[in-house]
């Protein structure tokens, strides 16, 4: 229900955030000391995930782009085939002249 109200973009980002509260909650809880290395590997991993979540919003969002596209110019094209018949039942409607003399 909460994918209907908000944006892909604003899930991404609470996802993000979740994580970060995960870690800082998690290591305030259990005490956990946190070394420069574990830093750099916790940093590594958030941006990481948050790049994955931009590529993929991207993604998604090119695909939507690439349908409605389609859509248009399908749309587009049955308005050029209908001009066409419209066209062609015109020229059937004439008149014929050719059997006219020409004085």
């Amino acid at each position: 229900m909460v994918n209907k109200l908000t944006s892909p973009l604003t899930l991404c980002i609470a996802a993000n955030v979740k994580q970060v509260m995960m870690i800082a909650i998690s290591t305030i809880i259990f005490a956990t000391p946190i070394s420069p290395l574990n830093g750099a590997g916790i940093v590594v991993v958030l941006l990481g995930s948050a790049r994955y979540s931009y590529v993929s919003l991207l993604e998604k969002t090119a695909a939507q782009r690439k349908d409605e596209n389609l859509t248009v110019d399908t749309k587009a094209d049955d308005v050029e085939q209908a001009t066409e018949e419209e066209h062609v039942q015109l020229i059937a409607s004439e008149p014929d002249t050719s059997a006219v003399r020409k004085r």
